[in-house]
C-alpha cells in the first residue's frame, strides 16, 4: 500500500511540476507582450517596441525580461522571485476589476462587446487585494516594501525617460540613437 502511495506522490510531484513550469511560460510570453504594447502606445521607451523581421516576435521585450529574470534571480532566490512577481502583478489587476466595476455604474450607456458578470471582478478585486496585503502581515515585509518601491520607480522613469518632461538634452537623441542601434543589432523594425 505504501509503495502504491509512493508512486502517486512521485506522479503528483511531476504533474505539479509541469504546471508550474506552464505557468512560468506563459507568464514570460505575455509579459513581454505587455511591455511591447506598452512602448508601441508610447508608455514605455520605443526601443522595447522592436519586432524581429524574421520572426515576428517583439524580440527586444523579450530580451529585457529575461534579463530582469537572470538579474532578480542571481541577487535574491527563485522563490523571492516568484513570490514578488505575482505580489506586484496584484496591485494593477485589482485597478483593471476595480475600473471594470466603476466603468459599469459611471457609464452603463457604453457599448460592450462582451458584459462580465459583476461577480468576476468584485471577487478579483477582493482576491488581489489580499494577495497585496498579505506579505505586509509576514517576516518579509520589508521585501515587499522593496517591490512597492521599485513598481513606484516606474512613474519618474516614465516622466524622464518617455515624456521627456524635463527636457534633458539630448535625451530624445540618445533614445533614437538606442532604438536604431538596437534594431539594426537584432533585425528588427
Amino acid at each position: 500500500s505504501s509503495g502504491i502511495n509512493a508512486e502517486y506522490g512521485v506522479v503528483l510531484a511531476v504533474i505539479v511540476m509541469l504546471s508550474s513550469l506552464g505557468g512560468v511560460q506563459c507568464t514570460f510570453l505575455y509579459s513581454s507582450r505587455y511591455i511591447h504594447s506598452g512602448a508601441v502606445e508610447g508608455l514605455l521607451p520605443q526601443v522595447l517596441g522592436l519586432v524581429s523581421t524574421r520572426f515576428k516576435t517583439p524580440i527586444v521585450s523579450i530580451l529585457y525580461v529575461a534579463l530582469t529574470t537572470v538579474v532578480f534571480v542571481l541577487i535574491g532566490n527563485i522563490d523571492a522571485l516568484i513570490d514578488s512577481a505575482s505580489f506586484t502583478m496584484f496591485p494593477f489587476i485589482v485597478l483593471c476589476c476595480t475600473g471594470v466595476i466603476v466603468m459599469r455604474y459611471t457609464h452603463p450607456e457604453l457599448p460592450r462587446p462582451y458584459r462580465v458578470p459583476l461577480i468576476f471582478p468584485v471577487l478579483m478585486t477582493l482576491f488581489g487585494l489580499f494577495v497585496f496585503i498579505s506579505p505586509f502581515t509576514g517576516d518579509n515585509w520589508g521585501i515587499s516594501l522593496l517591490w512597492v518601491g521599485l513598481t513606484l520607480l516606474g512613474f519618474p522613469i516614465y516622466y524622464v525617460l518617455v515624456k521627456d518632461v524635463f527636457k534633458i538634452p539630448g535625451l530624445a537623441w540618445a533614445m533614437k540613437k538606442l532604438r536604431d542601434v538596437t534594431a539594426d543589432a537584432l533585425g528588427c523594425e
